[in-house]
């Protein structure tokens, strides 16, 4: 590769921590490093142990620097929990233009004209996505720049965070030495990662059943067009286990993923697991591990699926529902969420990257391969503060908010 650069991203997620590096010139990028470690000081998506946390951090991030043989400066980092909600606005502003041809300054302002929405004093927006646009009553455009005419609209998505969250995942990062470049919401990064354009174009769910929180976000006409966060994930199920089958966490979550699964119809009645722990062996009906997991997968997508119809966004959906994240994994957890959505549904795996460890291939790294392309996509198109690509727009306020933030604090 010419001139290359280093890209890194950081995953932080209530049971793990995930950091990206790969060497990127204005074509492609590799990846060359990373390193994954349980999380700690993280509950539902949220800071409750600064300290923790940044150790967490440091140990991923020494390991991706060991594969690289590099020293981190910057990453970006990722974003949940259940303070994170959408907002929709629309701006509007006249053509510039005497000639009346739309530029990107135009869409620009009308862009920022839809940013400008009174949040209260402990919120941020984090994205600013445009959905679509419309010129002088031609609604559904997708890239105005080069045409003509005299108003320009957009209906933009919102993605508003609590400051002080991201405040401490900020300060939790810059502990373990690393500056924060860009944040990015987590769905919309393994959306990237896992979806396909036509999907995305046609419209889809993605549900990203995390350890702490499930994430979920609808995508449309190429571009994310709702998002919103149950408070519940892959560890609702581990500790109902553990509770039921009154075993420790840690025993509970090698049965789940050892030997659980979600259909009843592939366990012969009487079939026994023996797990060994604390020095002793046990015995568990399969069946009960089957009945418990079942349950609490079909909980989440009851939850999610009102919320789809509460929201009226079942009909925006025909290319069906995508399920990544680490519990996407459980056997045959497609079947549950075809009976509860009626819908067509499939596991999301990371789309194809050259010359991907074969670790990294896996549902549960989505967001943080998401991110990596996000990012590649933004350093392509620095300078330009709308992107050709809908998909990879980050508005550029947000930057300026977290980089105050961040001088500020030094």
């Amino acid at each position: 590769m010419s001139r290359e650069r280093f890209i890194s991203v950081l995953d932080i997620g209530t049971t793990k921590s995930c950091v990206l590096v790969a060497q990127a010139d204005a074509i492609r990028y590799q990846i060359v490093g990373y390193g994954i470690v349980p999380s700690f000081g993280m509950k539902k998506g949220t800071v409750t142990d600064i300290s923790r946390l940044s150790e967490s951090i440091t140990n991923a991030v020494k390991n991706a620097e060991k594969m690289c043989k590099t020293k981190l400066k910057e990453v970006s980092i990722s974003v949940t929990g259940n303070h994170i909600f959408t907002i929709v606005n629309r701006g509007e502003t006249e053509v510039s233009n005497r000639d009346g041809i739309i530029t990107e300054t135009d869409v620009n302002t009308a862009i920022e004209k839809a940013t400008n929405c009174k949040l209260p004093a402990d919120k941020m927006i984090l994205h600013s996505i445009p959905r679509t646009f419309t010129v002088d009553g031609i609604r559904e455009v997708e890239n105005p720049i080069g045409m003509r005419g005299k108003k320009l609209s957009v209906d933009v998505t919102l993605i508003v965070g609590n400051i002080s969250h991201v405040q401490n995942l900020i300060t939790a990062t810059e502990n373990a030495g690393l500056k924060v470049k860009d944040i990015i919401l987590q769905p919309f990064a393994s959306g990237k990662a896992v979806l396909t354009a036509d999907e995305m174009k046609e419209g889809v769910c993605l549900i990203d059943i995390g350890g702490g929180t499930t994430d979920v976000a609808i995508f449309k006409n190429g571009s994310l067009y709702f998002s919103f966060v149950v408070p519940v994930g892959g560890n609702h199920i581990t500790n109902d286990l553990s509770i039921l089958l009154k075993i420790p966490f840690d025993t509970a979550e090698f049965i789940k993923v050892e030997y659980g699964g979600c259909d009843l119809l592939k366990v012969n009645r009487g079939e026994m697991v023996k797990v060994k722990f604390r020095g002793t062996e046990r015995e568990f009906s399969k069946e009960t591990i089957f009945e418990i997991i079942e349950a609490r997968v079909e909980d989440i997508f009851n939850i999610v699926n009102a919320n789809l119809h509460n929201l009226n966004f079942t009909h925006l959906v025909p290319s069906g529902i995508v399920i990544t994240g680490g519990s996407s994994l459980l056997r045959d957890i497609n079947m549950v969420a075809e009976r509860v959505f009626d819908s067509p549904v499939r596991i999301g795996y990371p789309k194809a990257v050259e010359d991907i460890w074969e670790t990294l291939r896996n549902p549960i790294y989505g967001t943080a391969l998401g991110m990596l392309d996000l990012e590649f996509l933004n350093r392509k198109q620095e300078g330009s503060l709308i992107k050709r690509n809908l998909f990879g727009y980050i508005l550029h306020k947000v930057k300026e908010w977290f980089l105050g933030f961040t001088e500020g604090g030094e």
